[in-house]
């Protein structure tokens, strides 16, 4: 299914300097090392731009994932209007109400759609990537000298790899490693971030994974106890942030609603592939293991204290990363600087500092890979790589408000491409009740009872892929007709007795 500046940590409480080693940036010995590996320096600049250049121009490819199509419908939707939340306008199988909690890139998708054609939406998946794997090189950079951030980096990104996909998850990728990041900042500093409020507000409008924040901040505030780092009312007005956090979600256009949506998705997890238990042969989630284990075992050398907010991160990161195949991402997000403050420990090269021409040559690379990406987009994305496209004409022809038995994949494409059929099933499973999911994986796999499904739904005509066995099932065993054949799928008719 859906493929269903240098600092130091305060010593007044035992904990040490992440990077015993390096200089301050002003400092003498930074600038002696410069001086004497100008050109080695500059080859360690030029990585993290590179990382970004190979993972932009990887995903440079057509639309294929089939939950795209119905959030730009859905950002379409949207646009005509403005409602947040009510009933489904696609499906007449639907149940559950349909709130738009992922309206931001939504919105966007159909802006860039109805501008630039489905070409300008590939385009989108490698401007996100680029995006996540900035902010993945931003928060590990500033814990690690630049080639154990390059190294992290890389690893981390094999961790994202899995999901990089177009859809609105790409945010909390990006907005994790985030977080993440102004947690540790505020372990040095003691400073609460206000803006991390906000910044969950529209995390909240944009996926809905957007508790993975709030879930960041009170793990680091409980490191920050057991740490001793802070205490009294220093450490109730940092707990602010998580909270307000949490007011900001129950603020966007669904309203309260919002902040019980993430527990209604796990009944559906047993139906959708992406929400399976991860494996070894899954190469994101081995990737993400060899952060885990790197990190653990300079931990298991070290004679000095690990401080409890990174063990707990680091717990919190294999949690989310054990849970489902879609959270390893968040859990690379959240153990990559981790991983790279205790590498520092172990290498003991000195923490260069930011320079003007590491942020260059980062961005320049990667202006320049979205720059080919735009270039091939026109060639590569204007036509979609998901769906059967080569029956177009005999879909639209059919009747307008024609319930179509369709296959999960195909869902999305139809409300998105063919707005004159109700498509049974599609991947929001979330607004169809489970029974109705439960005789769709019946039917499709064309197990005892399958022919329920047609009672059920009230279906006349059906598009599924020609290898399902529900294909050959509804042929030989339902006398259905073959009214039109793609390369990979059939269009069929019920006998019309």
């Amino acid at each position: 299914m859906r493929e269903l500046a240098a600092s130091t940590v305060a010593s007044t409480d035992g904990e040490v300097d992440a990077n015993p080693a390096q200089p301050t940036d002003g400092g003498a010995a930074g600038t002696a090392a410069a001086r004497r590996s100008v050109l080695p320096l500059l080859l360690r600049q030029v990585l993290p731009g590179l990382v970004v250049l190979f993972t932009v121009l990887r995903v440079v490819r057509p639309v294929d994932d089939p939950d795209t199509f119905w959030h730009i419908a859905a950002g379409d939707r949207l646009r005509e209007t403005w409602s947040f939340s009510g009933p489904d306008p696609w499906s007449t199988m639907s149940t559950q109400p349909w709130r738009l909690h992922e309206w931001l890139p939504e919105l966007l998708m159909s802006l860039v759609q109805q501008a630039f054609g489905l070409a300008g939406v590939s385009w989108l998946l490698p401007a996100g990537a680029a995006a996540v794997v900035l902010c993945f090189w931003v928060v590990v950079r500033r814990q690690a000298p630049l080639l154990v951030a390059a190294i992290v980096l890389v690893v981390g990104t094999v961790a994202l790899s899995g999901s990089l996909s177009l859809r609105p998850h790409l945010v909390s990728f990006a907005f994790a490693a985030v977080t993440t990041g102004a947690w540790l900042a505020t372990r040095r500093d003691l400073r609460p971030r206000w803006w991390l409020v906000p910044l969950t507000w529209v995390w909240a409008c944009s996926h809905g994974m957007w508790f993975v924040g709030v879930a960041i901040g009170v793990v680091a505030l409980v490191g920050f106890l057991l740490d001793g780092t802070v205490r009294g009312r220093a450490w109730l007005r940092l707990l602010l942030v998580p909270l307000g956090s949490l007011a900001a979600a129950a603020l966007t256009p669904v309203g309260p609603e919002l902040l019980v949506a993430p527990f209604s998705v796990r009944e559906y997890a047993k139906f959708v592939t992406e929400w399976r238990a991860p494996s070894l042969t899954d190469v994101a989630f081995v990737a993400l293991l060899v952060l885990a284990a790197l990190t653990l075992l300079i931990w298991s050398r070290d004679r000095r204290r690990t401080p409890w907010t990174e063990i707990l991160l680091v717990g919190l990161a294999i949690g989310f990363s054990l849970l489902y195949v879609r959270t390893i991402a968040v859990g690379a997000a959240i153990i990559a600087p981790m991983a790279a403050m205790a590498l520092a420990r172990v290498v003991r090269l000195p923490r260069e500092p930011l320079a003007r021409r590491e942020v260059v040559l980062t961005l320049g690379l990667t202006t320049a890979a979205l720059a080919v990406a735009g270039l091939l987009a026109p060639t590569r994305g204007a036509q979609p790589d998901w769906g059967p496209n080569d029956l177009d004409r005999q879909i639209a022809a059919l009747p307008a408000g024609t319930v179509l038995c369709n296959d999960y994949g195909s869902g999305g494409w139809l409300i998105w491409k063919h707005p004159n059929v109700r498509p049974a099933i599609d991947g929001r499973t979330e607004i169809y009740a489970v029974p109705h999911v439960e005789s769709y994986m019946t039917f499709q796999s064309a197990a005892t009872g399958w022919d329920d499904y047609l009672d059920e739904t009230g279906c006349r005509w059906a598009l599924v892929p020609e290898d399902l066995p529900v294909a050959e099932a509804l042929v030989r065993q339902a006398s259905w007709t073959v009214a039109a054949r793609g390369s990979t799928y059939l269009l069929l008719e019920a006998p019309s007795s």
